[in-house]
C-alpha cells in the first residue's frame, strides 16, 4: 500500500509538472509578443497591442508559474526563467527604481480630470471637485500645469471665463488652449509668460489630433516648449470596464458586450498610431528644450510610446519615479497611461504620482532643470 501511494503521489506530481510546462510555454510566448508589441504598428497588426497592454499580468503570471516548478524542481523551470528574461526590456521601460536628484528650479503637474465629474462615489459637486483641484495645485507649488478635459464647471459661465477664474485661483495667471470647435479639452496653465510660436514654425497654428503646444519663458530659468496631449481613449463606459475586470459577473452580457469593446479598442489603437505620428512629424528637430505631458491613453511598451522615446525623449517616470507608478485610477490595474516626456537641456529631478483620487487619473508632477537655459 505504501508503494501504491508514492507511485501515485509521483505521477500526480508528473502530471503537475507538465501542467506547468505548459502554463510556462504560454507564459513565454505570451511574454515575447508583450516586450515586442510596440515594435508593430497597430494600423498593420492590432492584436499585438493587446499583449503590451497587459505586460504586468502576464509579468506576474510567469512569476508565479516559475516559483512553482522551482518548488517541484521541475527542469521544466528552465521555461519559465526564460520567460521572465525575455522581460527586462519590459521592465526596464515600465519599472523605475530611479533615484530623486533634489528638487528642480521648476515643477510641471499633468492631469486628466475627467470634466470635474467626481469618481470617488461622494458625489461632490464640480464645484467641489475644483475647489480640491486648486488646494492640490497650491501645494505642489506648480509653475506648468496641462490639463486634459477640462469643461466649463458653472452654469452661464463661458470657456474663456472659465479658464480665465481657474488660473487665478491656482495662482497660474498664464494660459492657453484651443479655441476651435474641436476643444478636446486641453488647457497649459503657467505661473510664467507664454510667448506665441512664431508663423511657420511647427504647431504654430492648432491641431485636431488631441495637443496643443506652446512656448513658455520662465526668464533666468530657461525657455521651453509644452505639448499638453490627450491621445484617443478607448472610449469604455463604466460598466464595460466592470466587465473586463470581473468578466464572470454576466457570461451572456460578456458574449453580447465584448465585440462592441474590442471595436473600440481596435478603433483607438489605430487612432493612436496615426495621432503620435502626426505629433512626431509636427516636432521641430533642432534640439530644442521640449516637455510632451498627458493622457497617451497607451502603456509604456505601446507603439505610442516607443515612437516617443524613439524621437529622443526621455520619460521622466523612469528617469527619477519609483515602482510600477500606475496613473490610472479606474478597476483595471497598474495601468501607466500619463506621461511627463522631456528633451534638449530639460533635466528631470524627481517625479511624483500623487494620491489624489478625484477623477479616474492620478495627477503626476515632476520638477526638472534647464541646464543653462537656451
Amino acid at each position: 500500500m505504501k508503494q501504491e501511494n508514492k507511485h501515485r503521489r509521483g505521477f500526480l506530481g508528473r502530471l503537475i509538472a507538465g501542467l506547468l510546462a505548459i502554463m510556462a510555454m504560454i507564459g513565454l510566448m505570451a511574454m515575447a509578443l508583450s516586450v515586442l508589441s510596440g515594435f508593430v504598428n497597430p494600423e498593420k497588426f492590432v492584436w499585438m497591442a493587446y499583449f503590451g497592454l497587459v505586460f504586468w499580468v502576464i509579468f506576474f503570471y510567469n512569476v508565479i508559474v516559475f516559483t512553482l516548478l522551482l518548488l517541484m524542481w521541475s527542469r521544466h523551470v528552465k521555461i519559465a526563467l526564460l520567460a521572465l528574461l525575455i522581460s527586462i526590456p519590459g521592465v526596464v521601460k515600465s519599472f523605475s527604481t530611479g533615484k530623486s536628484h533634489g528638487e528642480g528650479e521648476l515643477r510641471v503637474m499633468s492631469y486628466n480630470v475627467h470634466y470635474f465629474d467626481d469618481m470617488t462615489g461622494k458625489e461632490k459637486s464640480q464645484q467641489e471637485v475644483v475647489d480640491q483641484l486648486v488646494e492640490l495645485v497650491r501645494q505642489q507649488q506648480v509653475d506648468v500645469f496641462c490639463l486634459q478635459e477640462f469643461r466649463e464647471y458653472k452654469k452661464k459661465i463661458t470657456r474663456q471665463e472659465a479658464v480665465e477664474q481657474l488660473g487665478e485661483r491656482m495662482g497660474l495667471p498664464y494660459h492657453y488652449y484651443q479655441k476651435k470647435k474641436h476643444f478636446g479639452g486641453n488647457v497649459i496653465f503657467s505661473k510664467y509668460p507664454i510667448v506665441a510660436i512664431p508663423e511657420g514654425e511647427p504647431f504654430h497654428e492648432n491641431n485636431d489630433y488631441g495637443v496643443i503646444v506652446t512656448r513658455i519663458d520662465a526668464g533666468e530659468k530657461g525657455s521651453f516648449d509644452v505639448a499638453c496631449c490627450h491621445l484617443t481613449s478607448f472610449q469604455l463606459t463604466v460598466e464595460e470596464v466592470e466587465m473586463i475586470s470581473d468578466p464572470s459577473k454576466n457570461k451572456a452580457e460578456v458574449q453580447k458586450t465584448g465585440k462592441s469593446i474590442v471595436r473600440k479598442m481596435n478603433l483607438a489603437y489605430r487612432k493612436r498610431s496615426n495621432e503620435v505620428s502626426q505629433l512626431l512629424n509636427d516636432m521641430p528637430h533642432d534640439g530644442r528644450n521640449f516637455l510632451v505631458c498627458g493622457d497617451m491613453n497607451d502603456t509604456p511598451l505601446s507603439y505610442t510610446c516607443r515612437r516617443i522615446r524613439q524621437a529622443g525623449f526621455t520619460d521622466g517616470f523612469v528617469k527619477v519615479g519609483r515602482g510600477i507608478g500606475y496613473t490610472y485610477a479606474g478597476k483595471l490595474p497598474w495601468l501607466r497611461i500619463d506621461y511627463l516626456w522631456c528633451a534638449g537641456k530639460v533635466q528631470p529631478k524627481s517625479f511624483q504620482r500623487l494620491k489624489f483620487k478625484g477623477s479616474d487619473h492620478y495627477p503626476i508632477v515632476m520638477s526638472f532643470s534647464i541646464e543653462h537655459g537656451i
